[in-house]
């Protein structure tokens, strides 16, 4: 369908003459794409700002509570089973209830211990400092155990911290017990939420250095760096044992045989409990330090933290800043790539932090989509007229506004990617070869800016274009109501934003008024304001009933009597010259004031017709009316009931519909038929042109056909026109309706009509426009019309 409407518009710029190197030589060629350039710019700026969040928000760790919790989805999806070669002692309350309610000491830690390490245990690391003196004989007794155990028993220790403004002084064992064991650091460092922990390789201690806990665990020998465990591990299956069950010797020795051996605290109040998200809550901490430990037999964590995510994020951004295109699929996709990466490099224990990129993406995505919201048409494929507007003025080009009417009938059969193929080959129409930059679309209207011309050079221009897109469009759709329209602004001093917005409604008005083109300069500028002065007197001369009307007398030509007269409207307002009826119909219609002008109109004819009907009661008074009111049930009963209030005979009144709409509307058949049922004749007036031709004498059941003049006035030099008026004639004849000739104005053109036998006339030969009282003398005087 779009390819054989391209081959259409070919063919119709070559018809009608329209290629358009002739206006290109007019002007110097210049940059067009204006709306690009705004959107590139906006875009750019778009871009930038997201970027900045992302690298902002990962500089004060902004979504660090998200990235947490994304690790946490993933280890949870990648849940594993805890190697068995680590155990904890568990310090429980059910220990404690053991010990009465205390800490088991250092006599029994020193049992406990020995029990480990002769089950095989491989090392035993206590989860606190031992920093506090207990007895004498205590001390002395895990001092010695050490002693017997050395290079298998390790004591926890923590350096000097801060926690916001809070100084914590390092925590370390008794001097006896560090020359007898070596020490572990029990530190770790909490994120927001505690939704993670990460723990140091190595801490110092007094200028000494000290493996961590996990690094202990680990017999990890690497460098120097901090890491996050993996919490992939299922602690669920981690190796547990109760403290007091040790010390009874209730676990056997096949349990503890190869493991190395945590004891820590785990009673439920003890302050040693961190989140572990996803699986159970709150956990001791040293089931952290196992986790860590485990990660680190799997290697050293490589943490790339949030720099290769940005780094795409930065590509995608920008790629879809410079290209232009309105779908976010390059932000997506990126987005879905990033989240789908860590769960492959997860399991090489490579860390890479997501979440600002992602900020980025979205803060990217929210700002391009606000512009493509602001700046482009939703269905259509096509800027908004917000991209092409500019708050300053262009001397260099015409704004032009096109406008398909009726668009949305002839497509709503279509799909919305058949809409939006229909709008992008007219913009491919207009835009011809290369001299039209970027073109809008808003509602049933596209705008585009295009080279200044000069106004013979414009008016050629514009009605070539109109021409050829109804041709096409008329091939293509065989719609003949879908007629384009142009609204053309040439007020170069103006904002370009504000001749958008004046070209728009001149392609309205011209939809409206049924023209090809309206060119919005000065001249139209003060017709228009012309006009709006003239609606403003109207609503006076309406409230008053101040406007008067004449009678243009209706003959016989065969008899050379008057029959009737139509209704014409006389008006001078405030005593000022005499306002041209067809003006005055146009500025009633556009101020929506046209059915009250029809009933003032016909309430002054019918008040003075009965003065013709009393001298001739055949006399019909014709009033026009737009057939567009035939529509107005309103309209229609205030018409009745003028009749009714001035007893005027239905027979006797008849309606000249002169609007040149189409009869489409389902509720004028209803209307017309009742109409005709009160016995009111109805005439086609002004046949032969716009859309009262064939068509209306189909759908409308008139009893008279009134031939435009025209055709009447050229009947003596054109075969045409007088070929149109006979089988008008001859047409109107058969189908049984009376045919009235207008704009007769000498007696060859009266005698060749009535030759052609043509029944009724009107027009100067006979009479101007005039008062009742002059149509009645014409009327009582017997006098013939024709031969006086």
């Amino acid at each position: 369908m779009i390819a054989s409407l391209n081959n259409i518009a070919t063919k119709a710029r070559s018809v009608f003459g329209f290629e358009r190197e002739e206006a290109a030589v007019l002007k110097p060629q210049i940059e067009l794409g204006s709306g690009g350039g705004l959107l590139r710019r906006k875009r750019i700026k778009v871009a930038i700002l997201a970027l900045l969040f992302g690298v902002v928000s990962a500089a004060i760790e902004l979504p660090l509570p998200a990235e947490d919790m994304y690790r946490a989805v993933r280890a949870h999806l990648r849940l594993r089973p805890m190697p068995q070669d680590i155990a904890v002692v568990k310090i429980d309350d059910k220990t404690l209830r053991a010990f009465g309610g205390q800490d088991p000491g250092r006599v029994s830690d020193s049992r406990v211990v020995d029990i480990l390490i002769a089950s095989g245990v491989r090392k035993v690391i206590f989860d606190r400092a031992h920093a506090d003196r207990e007895s004498p004989e205590a001390d002395a007794v895990f001092a010695d155990m050490l002693r017997r155990q050395k290079g298998k028993v390790w004591l926890g220790v923590s350096p000097d911290f801060e926690i916001g403004i809070q100084q914590v002084t390092d925590l370390k064992p008794l001097d006896q017990f560090q020359q007898e064991a070596a020490l572990a650091a029990m530190n770790g460092l909490g994120s927001p939420f505690a939704l993670s922990v990460s723990f140091p390789t190595y801490v110092k201690v007094d200028s000494k250095t000290h493996r961590s806990i996990s690094a202990t665990l680990a017999d990890y020998t690497g460098p120097e760096t901090t890491f996050r465990p993996d919490y992939a591990f299922n602690i669920e299956t981690l190796p547990t044992f109760r403290y007091v069950d040790v010390l009874n010797g209730d676990v056997p020795d096949e349990a503890l045989r190869g493991k190395s051996v945590i004891i820590s605290y785990t009673y439920e109040k003890s302050n040693d409990f961190f989140r572990l998200p996803l699986q159970n809550g709150y956990v001791p901490g040293s089931y952290f330090h196992v986790m860590g430990a485990h990660t680190l037999k799997r290697g050293v964590p490589v943490d790339l933290l949030w720099l290769p995510a940005m780094a795409l994020a930065v590509l995608a951004i920008a790629a879809q800043a410079f290209t232009g295109s309105r779908s976010r699929r390059i932000l997506a996709l990126v987005a879905l790539g990033l989240m789908a990466a860590p769960l492959v490099l997860d399991e090489f224990n490579i860390n890479v932090d997501i979440m600002p990129a992602l900020l980025a993406l979205l803060a990217a995505g929210i700002g391009f989509q606000r512009i493509n919201r602001k700046y482009f048409s939703s269905d259509v494929d096509a800027m908004t007229t917000t991209a092409l507007s500019s708050d300053k003025p262009d001397e260099e080009r015409d704004v032009y506004a096109l406008k398909i009417a009726n668009l949305s009938e002839i497509s709503e059969d279509w799909s919305a990617r058949e809409v939006g193929e229909f709008v992008n080959t007219l913009i491919s129409y207009v835009k011809g070869p290369s001299e039209v930059g970027d073109v809008a679309f808003e509602r049933d209207i596209l705008v585009w800016l295009a080279p200044r011309m000069d106004t013979t050079e414009l008016d050629r221009h514009a009605d070539g274009l109109a021409l050829m897109l109804k041709t096409a469009i008329s091939y293509e759709w065989q719609s003949s109501t879908s007629t384009p329209s142009l609204g053309i602004d040439t007020n170069h001093d103006l904002p370009v934003a504000l001749r958008i917005k004046k070209a728009m409604q001149a392609a309205d008005e011209a939809a409206g008024r049924g023209l090809r083109f309206i060119i919005n300069d000065a001249a139209h500028l003060e017709a228009r304001n012309n006009r709006l002065e003239l609606i403003r007197v109207l609503e006076q001369g309406l409230r008053e009933r101040s406007i008067s009307v004449a009678y243009q007398p209706k003959i016989d030509l065969a008899s050379g009597r008057i029959v009737g007269a139509e209704t014409l409207i006389r008006w001078q307002p405030d005593g000022r010259e005499y306002v041209n009826p067809l003006d005055l119909v146009l500025a009633a219609e556009a101020g929506d004031r046209i059915n009250e002008l029809t009933l003032v109109v016909m309430e002054a004819a019918l008040i003075e017709g009965k003065q013709a009907i009393a001298l001739d009661p055949r006399f019909k008074l014709a009033v026009n009316m737009s057939a567009k009111s035939l529509s107005d049930t309103h309209l229609l009963f205030d018409i009745m009931t003028l009749l009714g209030r001035f007893d005027f005979p239905p027979e006797n009144l008849t309606l000249e519909l002169t609007e040149t709409a189409k009869l489409d509307d389902d509720r004028i058949a209803p209307q017309i038929a009742a109409l005709k049922a009160r016995g009111i004749c109805l005439s086609i007036d002004d046949f032969g042109t716009g859309e009262s031709n064939l068509e209306y004498i189909e759908k409308l059941p008139s009893s008279e056909l009134k031939i435009d003049r025209r055709f009447v006035q050229h009947m003596a030099t054109s075969d045409e026109s007088r070929a149109v008026v006979r089988a008008t004639i001859e047409i109107a004849h058969s189908l049984g309706k009376v045919v009235v000739a207008e704009g007769v104005e000498d007696h060859a053109t009266a005698a060749a009509l009535r030759a052609m036998g043509c029944d009724q006339a009107q027009g100067y030969l006979f009479s101007r426009a005039i008062v009742m009282p002059e149509l009645l003398a014409m009327m009582g005087g017997g006098r013939n019309a024709i031969y006086g």
